[in-house]
């Protein structure tokens, strides 16, 4: 419970002033990201459009455990830079690297995008190099673009949270369908030095959008599926199967996005189940209040991953674990730049041997993205 009372002092005088918010107006923001966009459209050129792109995330988080203690402090959660360059009429290339702000020796942590893709002529896409795996709700959702602070326990747990591989992709959109198939390397490398050397994932994924019928101004229900061949060097989590039923049902203000996955492990790895329920509500046209219920059980055994900072307090895993988010999002200029707080209640159980986690945990964070 003190975490939600630190929470509560913080928000009344970390809260943007009416002024901040008058003074930052649309123009002046538009303007300012404008500066990325190095070279512009030209139709007679080779290189059509050349973008400085990148995100700098930063977190204030403040976490109480029962047994354990607390942990607080501000973090530089993501930074990137790179490029992406238009080049004639349907291609493109981009180029991300992540860097380490918060504890910078070294610097340099990995590529994350790092691909080539094509446009064909009947609107195919085809992505080659390394790039997300994108898969389960928040694992194909971009982390610029997270309408929680932090992706949920079901893609901690379930999707291959380095989020980037090396690989191939094909997708494309027809009418209210949407597919892509991919083929990707498991290595976790920082290159592409480690792309042959371990096993490999196929990744199928298609939607259906129900809107039409519905009367909605978004109702995509999408089935993705992911098949890995074993091998003891891959990076990603152990998971053989992994099948994941997706909803993102939105109509006005209201938004309801939903996850059911579930996995069978390979190397003594038990059989995992998560569901993920997240309703939020568009307060204003800038607004937004979230909501998050995140349950998994493992088959057998002490496999369930806590989150990022409730790991600082307890290192162990569990086979049972639920989670319980609240949040307030606002957005100054869309998701490029917006504010997000969030607390959530965590209560992990474990048999045998196992670490179980019972605690508070407050966030606040901005994110930038260009």
């Amino acid at each position: 419970m003190k975490t939600v009372i630190r929470t509560l002092g913080f928000l009344f005088f970390a809260c943007p002033s009416p002024t901040f918010a008058e003074t930052v107006d649309k123009t002046t923001l538009e303007r300012l990201w404008s500066k990325t966009v190095l070279h512009g459209m030209a139709d007679k050129d080779w290189l059509k459009k050349f973008v400085i792109t990148g995100r700098l995330h930063g977190d204030y988080e403040n976490f109480d455990e029962s047994d354990q203690g607390s942990m607080s402090g501000f973090s530089w959660r993501r930074f990137r830079t790179g490029f992406k360059a238009s080049l004639f009429e349907n291609l493109t290339v981009k180029a991300e690297a992540d860097l380490n702000l918060h504890q910078p020796e070294p610097l340099y942590n990995r590529l994350t995008d790092a691909y080539i893709s094509g446009v064909l002529g009947d609107g195919w896409k085809i992505t080659v190099g390394k790039h997300a795996a994108s898969f389960t709700l928040d694992g194909s959702t971009s982390s610029n673009k997270l309408i929680a602070i932090e992706r949920s326990k079901v893609a901690d747990n379930l999707w291959f949270s380095k989020r980037f591989f090396s690989g191939a992709t094909i997708s494309g959109k027809r009418s209210q369908w949407e597919c892509l198939v991919g083929l990707y390397s498991s290595d976790g490398g920082q290159e592409f030095d480690e792309v042959f050397s371990v096993g490999h994932f196929t990744l199928l994924s298609l939607g259906y959008n129900l809107s039409g019928r519905l009367g909605m101004d978004n109702a995509l229900v999408r089935f993705d599926y992911v098949k890995q061949k074993e091998d003891p060097g891959n990076a990603t989590s152990k998971n053989k199967n992994v099948v994941s039923l997706v909803s993102k049902f939105e109509n006005n203000k209201r938004h309801l996005w939903t996850d059911l996955t579930i996995a069978d492990g390979y190397a003594g790895q038990p059989d995992l189940f998560g569901l993920q329920l997240m309703p939020f509500y568009d307060l204003t046209d800038k607004t937004q209040a979230v909501l998050r219920y995140t349950h998994l059980k493992s088959s057998g055994g002490n496999t369930i991953r806590l989150g990022k900072y409730e790991k600082s307090l307890v290192l162990g895993k569990g086979n049972k674990a639920s989670e319980y988010y609240c949040g307030i999002n606002h957005y100054f200029y869309g998701h490029k730049l917006k504010w997000q707080n969030g607390i959530q209640y965590t209560e992990m159980k474990a048999s045998g041997s196992g670490s179980g986690y019972k605690g508070w945990g407050f966030t606040s964070a901005v994110r930038i993205s260009w």
